[in-house]
């Protein structure tokens, strides 16, 4: 074999490795989301004076490369929240002296929701620290809620349920590590900001 042919050997095996390599890279992201959906949908319109408390979406993410552009991964997201206020309750006694007796009671609604599911992701600009795109991602749903009525817990259910979440746009500022953030609508919420990891 020439030196030619061996230079032009050990490029090609080089360009394949880096190729291959490029094609299993993995990616963890880490994100917060002071905009989640419980904080959106506000429970507790029955509640007089209601005082609400929302933790917001902690969320992470794992992808994987499959070409260079398209990642195939999966989400984790967790949020919860809380609603406080008075239940007013009023009947007429049917015995004398036939007046309209009032309770109040202070009642709490939180709920719990877990999601977990697969996602994909397609980067259309990809600059050596800038990569943007969009994703698509589908989620089964852990859902908790409980009712509190002067401290005594009135219901708890659980239920499972399916959602989605759509990236129109997301972002990573960093070569291997830095900043993150999305655009979208679903369970991480409508902006998300953290941090990312690649290798």
């Amino acid at each position: 074999m020439t030196m030619k042919a061996n230079r032009f050997f050990i490029a090609l095996l080089i360009s394949g490795l880096s190729i291959y390599a490029a094609a299993q890279k993995s990616e963890i992201k880490l994100m917060y989301s002071p905009l989640s959906l419980i904080q959106i949908g506000d429970k507790g319109s029955n509640l007089e004076d209601p005082t609400s408390n929302y933790t917001g979406a902690y969320i992470m993410d794992y992808n994987r490369y499959l070409k260079p552009r398209l990642k195939l991964g999966i989400n984790v997201t967790y949020e919860q929240g809380r609603v406080s206020g008075t239940t007013t309750d009023s009947y007429i006694r049917q015995e004398p002296p036939y007046d309209i007796i009032t309770f109040t009671y202070h009642d709490t609604y939180e709920e719990h929701h877990l999601f977990f599911g697969p996602q994909l992701s397609y980067e259309y600009i990809q600059k050596d620290n800038f990569r943007m795109g969009s994703l698509v991602g589908l989620s089964m749903v852990l859902n908790n809620w409980v009712g509190i009525r002067d401290s005594q817990i009135m219901f708890k259910t659980t239920d499972i349920n399916v959602f989605f979440h759509v990236e129109l746009i997301n972002f990573t500022w960093g070569k291997k590590l830095g900043l993150t953030g999305q655009l979208g609508y679903g369970h991480k919420g409508i902006v998300s900001l953290g941090f990312f990891s690649r290798w």
